[in-house]
């Protein structure tokens, strides 16, 4: 490199003298700072100025390029220190360098803190929020084992509140001996407080032994006698619910146009599109269809029909005749004036009153003809979409079939709320019958008879 197409510099007794060519311009970099000395444009400029150690000096002109760095020995030295020109040595650019890598170490560690106060913060905040929960409730949990409330239904919402905190608290990761005991106490009591218990559904019978392919839909009873009917195979088993015996009553010959059926003692009734039959040896027409949508129900030898188009309960009272029942012609059964909407009932029992379940889960119970509506008082979980009503004049409580939340629901016969019993099986269960002579839950379920035991 031809240093006189640039210029040069000399250091004498702590001075810099540079001398700079045509186009040439001289730049000092002192620490972070970078000065212009000379923008020499049209003529040999020249320079003076004291020396630092660590100053480095550029003398540039578009093609060559001169630079150095100066340390204590130059200071005071007199040299050309021009004198190893190195276009690829930059001081500054390595001062950049380790400039811009502490900023970034500083701003990692800024980072790094303000991370560390932020969760810091944020576990405080858990902290003491879950403490706060935990003792919310304690105090609920405290009170809903209370036994001296004559009410119920305030313990049990009480006590599903600190059930809910608990279980939570848990699961976020909230971690304390007080939340542990909290969840022992509360799974212990669990049963007694909420009325609720998991139950082990097992196999009463298998229907599909007395006919392939059998798939039950609904069961009627009287007594220990069950009826349950296939409407797609169009068949209709009988099982003796002490005995378990089984034998297929009815066939396709008999059960055509069928919607529902019921019994009376070991008489089988059907509903069908054009009336309603009893099927025995022979299949004989009992009542010819006057009505709208209907369910029907079979008590003392009379036929109920619950007409949900007409929004009216009709009676056919009932006499022997051989094998058969007659039936006088149908009477309006609701008290006068008494004027409801029976468009949503799904189902139907009597046990000397009339119990109407609705799609909603209003529960109806009919006395003399005049209705009184059942509150369920102290029920936790309100039932919604109810499947099945089961009771009968020997059985103490009223059942009712929730498959959805896989659960049975007992009633007192005043509407309080007993106990409810779940299990995950009676989400497939369609229909159900009670002994609680024998001591269990009947639940259909597609080709089976299971059972619990209450």
């Amino acid at each position: 490199m031809n240093s006189k197409l640039i210029g040069n510099a000399k250091i004498s007794g702590g001075f810099i003298y540079i001398v700079a060519e045509k186009g040439t311009t001289a730049v000092l970099h002192r620490g972070l700072n970078k000065v212009l000395l000379i923008k020499a444009t049209d003529q040999k400029q020249t320079a003076k100025g004291k020396v630092l150690q660590g100053d480095v000096y550029i003398l540039e002109n578009g093609e060559e390029k001169l630079i150095t760095k100066i340390d204590d020995q130059k200071i005071f030295q007199e040299n050309n220190i021009f004198i190893n020109p190195d276009p690829i040595y930059d001081a500054t650019s390595e001062k950049r360098k380790t400039t811009f890598t502490v900023g970034i170490l500083i701003l990692i560690l800024l980072i790094v803190s303000v991370v560390f106060g932020v969760n810091q913060k944020n576990k405080k905040e858990f902290r003491d929020e879950s403490e706060r929960l935990l003792s919310e409730a304690l105090k609920s949990y405290e009170k809903s084992i209370d036994e001296s409330s004559l009410d119920i239904t305030i313990p049990r919402q009480l006590f599903v509140s600190a059930r809910e905190i608990a279980f939570k608290l848990r699961d976020d990761g909230y971690k304390d001996e007080k939340l542990t005991n909290l969840i022992d106490n509360i799974s212990s009591k669990e049963s007694l407080v909420l009325g609720e218990q998991q139950v082990d559904v097992k196999e009463f019978l298998d229907l599909s032994l007395q006919t392939n392919g059998f798939n039950g839909e609904s069961i009627t009873s009287t007594g220990e006698e069950m009826f349950i009917l296939d409407r797609e195979i169009k068949s209709v088993i009988q099982v003796d619910l002490s005995t378990k015996k089984a034998k297929i009553v009815a066939g396709k010959d008999k059960l055509d146009g069928v919607k529902q059926i019921a019994s009376y003692e070991d008489k089988l009734f059907s509903l069908t599109n054009d009336g309603i039959y009893q099927i025995n040896s022979e299949k004989t027409k009992v009542k010819d269809m006057d009505w709208g949508e209907s369910l029907i129900y079979l008590y003392s030898a009379n036929i109920y029909l619950i007409d949900k188009t007409a929004n009216q309960v009709f009676r056919f009272s009932g006499s022997p005749q051989g094998k058969n029942l007659t039936f006088s012609d149908k009477q309006d059964w609701l008290a006068p004036g008494i004027e409801m909407d029976l468009s949503k009932v799904k189902d139907v029992v009597i046990d000397g009153s009339i119990w109407l379940l609705s799609s909603s889960g209003k529960v109806t119970k009919l006395t003399n003809g005049n209705p009184m509506a059942i509150l369920m008082k102290g029920i936790i979980d309100e039932i919604n979409n109810p499947t099945a009503i089961y009771t009968n004049e020997e059985l103490k409580y009223v059942y009712i079939l929730e498959r959805e939340k896989g659960r049975v629901v007992i009633l007192e016969k005043n509407g309080n709320f007993k106990m409810q019993y779940t299990s995950d099986a009676i989400k497939e269960a369609k229909d159900l019958v009670v002994s609680e002579k024998e001591n269990k839950v009947i639940l259909l379920i597609s080709s089976k008879l299971m059972y619990f035991e209450p």
